[in-house]
């Protein structure tokens, strides 16, 4: 997992210096990241709000997404499940009353259950802000992959 983890990034921070090595324009690279941490912490946040999180893990999720969503070794959610696991604090009677619960209200007044619903809602908006967040980077800033690919290749005299 670890070799596939640090695999996934260095693919990552290639895909980064060929976007450089291609002559793409600072500004265009600029307008490519912003899109993608928005969208990716907006999603993000806003899994974590349906939740009804704790505002301080809506916050973590909108700020961390952009970077776990380049490394399969992290996700969102689980930042933002450890802050609301903070702010709310699951005791032993959560967990052994999590057999109990017959209603939504139940189920929301539950801490532990609350911190997985953050978790797993936070991580569903990362991973849809991922790929909607792909979707507009090459659409909205023109970037086309095949082009700054085969262009980054040359740079460096492949």
């Amino acid at each position: 997992m670890k070799v596939s983890g640090i695999i996934f990034a260095l693919i990552a921070i290639a895909a980064f210096a060929l976007l450089i090595l291609s002559g793409t324009p600072l500004n265009i690279i600029l307008i490519a990241f912003g899109w993608w941490f928005i969208i990716n912490g907006t999603l993000s946040a806003a899994g974590a709000l349906i939740a009804r999180a704790h505002p301080y893990s809506v916050i973590t999720a909108f700020s961390v997404a952009w970077l776990t969503s380049l490394n399969p070794m992290m996700a969102a959610g689980w930042f933002a499940g450890l802050v609301e696991a903070r702010k709310r604090n699951p005791t032993t009677a959560d967990f052994k009353n999590m057999m109990d619960i017959e209603t939504t209200q139940d189920m929301m007044g539950n801490n532990l259950f609350r911190v997985i619903l953050v978790a797993a809602l936070a991580n569903l908006g990362s991973v849809l802000g991922t790929f909607l967040g792909a979707y507009v980077m090459i659409q909205v800033a023109g970037i086309d992959p095949r082009e700054v690919i085969s262009a980054g290749l040359a740079g460096i005299g492949l």
